[in-house]
């Protein structure tokens, strides 16, 4: 079946793979075989070889020669370049969707509050949850796709060593009081100042993912 025919499957596919580097399954570095995910997930080569196809293309996998399709492993500087231009488009989704989420703030606050929630409980796995809610709803109520799609292709590089500094490192907790910030200014009607406190947050994430041991590293290139 051509892959345009099968998106579904292959969507699921992509999906099943993005949740496992995610929660640290799959690790980077690690490779990848058609054969074993045709096996595990019951779907055809093809589609596996799609699913393969669009992680590569997103920056969660990497297909090298001699080597088959594996988990990106990312060197510090690679990291802080992705970093960089994540937080610039960060704080423009931020800037783009702050008219709309002072109009209508009832998705902000409620995960805000679900935010909240989390730190006082010193729940992580939540924190992590919520917090990826946070990031998607300004780039969701952004209006622009392609800022949309370009974020999606950088959270996906990062996603497993994100998923690490949250579960690792209660460090992140303290980081709540920033998505407070952003969300006081964004009702406050001030969209510039809650895009430069994003910008600030993207980059203190930043540093808490440098301060892994080098294992979690490729070296450098």
């Amino acid at each position: 079946m051509p892959a345009q025919n099968n998106a579904p499957a292959v969507q699921h596919v992509c999906q099943i793979i993005t949740q496992a580097v995610r929660d640290g399954r799959l690790a980077p570095g690690q490779r990848l075989t058609e054969a074993e995910f045709t096996q595990k997930l019951a779907v055809s080569r093809p589609t596996v070889r799609e699913a393969f196809r669009q992680l590569c293309s997103d920056g969660l996998l990497i297909s090298e020669p001699h080597r088959g399709v594996s988990v990106r492993q990312l060197t510090r500087r690679e990291l802080d370049d992705l970093f960089i231009i994540r937080a610039t488009l960060e704080a423009l989704a931020v800037r783009l969707a702050a008219p709309a989420l002072h109009s209508a703030p009832e998705r902000l606050i409620a995960i805000q509050t679900a935010l909240d929630k989390a730190e006082n409980a010193g729940d992580l796995g939540e924190m992590s949850r919520h917090n990826i809610a946070f990031h998607q709803l300004f780039a969701d109520v952004s209006g622009n796709t392609m800022l949309l799609e370009m974020l999606h292709r950088l959270a996906n590089s990062v996603y497993w060593l994100q998923f690490r500094v949250l579960v690792a490192d209660d460090k992140v907790l303290h980081s709540n009081a920033q998505h407070q910030e952003i969300t006081a200014a964004i009702l406050a009607g001030n969209g510039n100042l809650a895009a430069s406190i994003m910008a600030n947050h993207v980059d203190q994430s930043r540093l808490l993912v440098q301060s892994l041991d080098d294992f979690y590293f490729a070296p450098a290139r």
